[in-house]
């Protein structure tokens, strides 16, 4: 079978495997499973005959759904569209109908609280649906998440920075209004100044904390937290959490690197990476997402907001060195080294050229034209030398 959350979690460790078609086949699928008859919710998991898996959905009225769901496959569309160019992650009729419901009918039809934030009834019963991807989750139930807001609120900062005809301009600025609603939301609701973290949802009865695995790590995960003090301490409340109540499945550790790189503790990333890596686990999320770390976490390699735009920030310790290469980025076909922080090598070997942009840890930011064929070396002194190709 295959699964929305963990087809939202492998797409970008799979889209650099070369597995772009198999990624829009599912992402169509749970697209065109989404219907009011079920809420909007997109069904959770096919055959890969395509037929709905009976494990997991017996009627539209009883069937697994959870809250971060389909903002994930939102989201995730989104950036197999920044990866690929290929815009039928966005404007195939199925998904394109799909990520219209999720960003309205859906939170229309899921609001609890009234605030705009998508939950569910508190029952704690995945059949008949979750506010968060924690199936462990104790009582009091939670009706509205901390990773069911995290993930809602990134996918409409994704939809909001989607410009030009792939996206009509009225819905991408209604999306970047409602992402800033949610950032607002959440920075003055959802901090607990008593614990010293944020909450992990919310009960009939008010803010909930304490650890709570996914809805603790995904504000940290998709960057909803603003980068300050109440972020660290956040994050430190997640380290010590994970050291007390480590989650008992290996799959939830893989969420760890990418949720530390953000915020730039790229030590206890590197240090999650390496547990993941030692624990030889064939748990599909475990080598997908692997690739990813290595590739595109250790590296900071994304595509930028603007077609040709290609970011890099290395997350190195000091005297290391990675080199990747054929990675395919918004058409181009791009690979990279970096030496620890001090120089970068970026080059383009296949499709149209880029505007390359690297970040230092000192926050200048180099900007270099790099055409087809050309390979660029950029220090973290300023300085910038043509090694192959035009100057």
């Amino acid at each position: 079978m295959f699964y929305s959350r963990d087809l939202a979690h492998q797409m970008l460790g799979a889209h650099l495997l070369g597995l772009d078609a198999e990624n829009l086949s599912m992402l169509r699928h749970f697209a065109g499973s989404s219907n009011g008859d079920r809420g909007w919710y997109p069904l959770w998991a096919f055959e890969f005959d395509g037929t709905p898996a009976a494990i997991d959905y017996h009627s539209d009225d009883d069937f697994v759904r959870e809250v971060p769901a389909p903002f994930e496959l939102v989201e995730k569309a989104v950036e197999q569209y920044r990866w690929t160019a290929d815009d039928r992650f966005l404007l195939a009729p199925e998904i394109a109908a799909f990520v219209r419901n999720a960003m309205t009918s859906f939170v229309d039809a899921h609001d609890p609280l009234g605030t705009g934030v998508a939950g569910e009834g508190g029952s704690g019963d995945i059949f008949r649906g979750t506010a968060t991807y924690n199936e462990v989750e104790r009582p009091p139930h939670l009706l509205v998440a901390a990773d069911g807001i995290a993930s809602q609120w990134a996918a409409h900062l994704a939809l909001g920075s989607v410009t030009g005809t792939v996206l009509d301009e009225e819905f991408a600025a209604w999306n970047r209004e409602r992402a800033e609603q949610l950032d607002e939301h959440f920075s003055t609701s959802w901090w607990l100044p008593g614990d010293q973290h944020y909450a992990a949802g919310f009960t009939a009865d008010g803010p909930a904390g304490g650890f709570r695995l996914e809805s603790t790590w995904f504000p940290a995960l998709k960057g909803i937290m603003r980068d300050d003090q109440r972020s660290s301490a956040h994050l430190g409340f997640l380290r010590s959490g994970l050291a007390a109540t480590p989650p008992s499945n290996i799959e939830a550790f893989t969420y760890l690197p990418e949720a530390f790189f953000r915020y730039g503790w790229d030590e206890e990333a590197l240090r999650w990476m390496r547990y993941l890596a030692g624990s030889r686990a064939d748990y599909p999320e475990v080598p997908f997402t692997h690739v990813a770390h290595v590739a595109v976490g250790l590296t900071g390699l994304e595509p930028g907001a603007r077609e040709g735009v290609v970011h890099t920030r290395s997350h190195l310790p000091a005297g290391e060195w990675i080199e990747v290469g054929e990675v395919p980025v918004g058409g181009s076909v791009v690979g990279l080294r970096h030496e620890a922080r001090e120089a970068t090598e970026f080059q383009v070997t296949g499709g149209p050229g880029v505007t390359w942009t690297s970040t230092w840890d000192n926050g200048h930011v180099t900007t270099v034209d790099v055409p087809n064929g050309s390979r660029v070396r950029a220090g973290a002194d300023g300085s910038v030398v043509v090694l192959r190709g035009q100057r």
